[in-house]
């Protein structure tokens, strides 16, 4: 793995926890500011989550769907113009996470508009010239149970139409020529060994996210799900942790925060208990040459994440 290749996620910046205030990270002076930043830690390419609460929100700064980035550069293309002259020269690939439409009773408008929004993030991904859309093949676990606490007894029909779902995105980033990416989240319906049946149902050309963070939490190796998905694996995400799931968290409502538990799950690359280094040692043994992506979710300082993850990228030689 070429540690000057690995992209940096911009799910580094939250608005929730994050100080000092909602107003600064939605303002575009503090995103131009920050892509200066990324190549001079040693990342020339960058990875968007996509989040439609910002097309809601009027002129935001937040890069973070098609209409802000419209509104503030006037295409993608001038957005991409904008970040090479920063020293940022590709969006690797864009996420999508479709919690946010798990909202009430309704599955139908779960499935609609989790649908739509996805094929705008497909759309937003193949103008930034992005090499893949990963998305979050359903909400929290408990996110779900919580306005369908029937879900064991409609498992199947929910899978049915995720598989519809996902199925049509397949097709419609096949023809765009961008890579359909699911992730493997530990809190998902379809998380660690429970993605199997799912991945099975969908079309060849859908391929597998290795986070290996979320790999720990669910106490999989990451080395053993590299060799058991070789050459099904669309991107991999080098993300940290020290936590375990031993009882049942990823049932839970929250997952991300345990109940119970003073702790976070996800940790700055670098420190915590996953071996990063070994796992990217483990890359170049399996010949792994698709896009890598560090991520630092939940860091609370993201100018410390950007050097802790530069510090460790830096101990991996080639």
């Amino acid at each position: 793995m070429n540690a000057q290749s690995v992209a940096i996620s911009l799910d580094l910046i939250n608005r929730h926890y994050q100080e000092p205030n909602r107003n600064r990270f939605e303002s575009k002076y503090f995103w131009e500011e920050l892509y200066k930043l990324f190549p001079a830690a040693g990342f020339r390419s960058i990875e968007i989550p996509y989040e439609p609460v910002w097309q809601f929100g009027g002129r935001s700064g937040v890069p973070m769907n098609r209409y802000c980035i419209n509104t503030k550069y006037g295409s993608a293309a001038s957005y991409r113009e904008f970040l090479a002259g920063c020293g940022v020269e590709q969006v690797t690939g864009v996420t999508f996470d479709p919690n946010l439409f798990m909202r009430n009773d309704n599955i139908h408008f779960y499935f609609g508009a989790t649908g739509h929004f996805a094929g705008e993030a497909l759309d937003h991904a193949v103008d930034l010239g992005a090499d893949y859309l990963a998305i979050s093949p359903s909400p929290f676990y408990g996110r779900i149970t919580q306005y369908h606490p029937d879900l064991e007894n409609e498992k199947e029909a929910f899978t049915d139409r995720t598989v519809d779902l996902l199925s049509g995105l397949a097709s419609k980033a096949e023809e765009r020529g961008i890579k359909l990416v699911l992730r493997n989240e530990y809190w998902s319906l379809f998380g660690a060994e429970r993605l199997d049946p799912l991945l099975a149902r969908l079309p060849a050309s859908v391929l597998l996210d290795l986070d290996t963070a979320n790999l720990f939490v669910a106490g999989i190796s990451a080395t053993d799900f590299l060799e058991a998905y070789s050459g099904r694996i669309g991107c991999v995400h080098l993300t940290d942790t020290s936590f375990k799931d031993t009882t049942g968290i990823w049932k839970t409502p929250n997952p991300e925060f345990p109940q119970d538990h003073a702790t976070q799950v996800f940790r700055d690359p670098g420190t915590g208990s996953v071996d990063l280094v070994g796992f990217a040692q483990a890359l170049d043994r399996h010949g792994y040459q698709g896009p890598v992506v560090s991520s630092a979710r939940q860091t609370r300082d993201p100018f410390r994440a950007l050097l802790r993850t530069r510090a460790l990228l830096n101990q991996i030689v080639n």
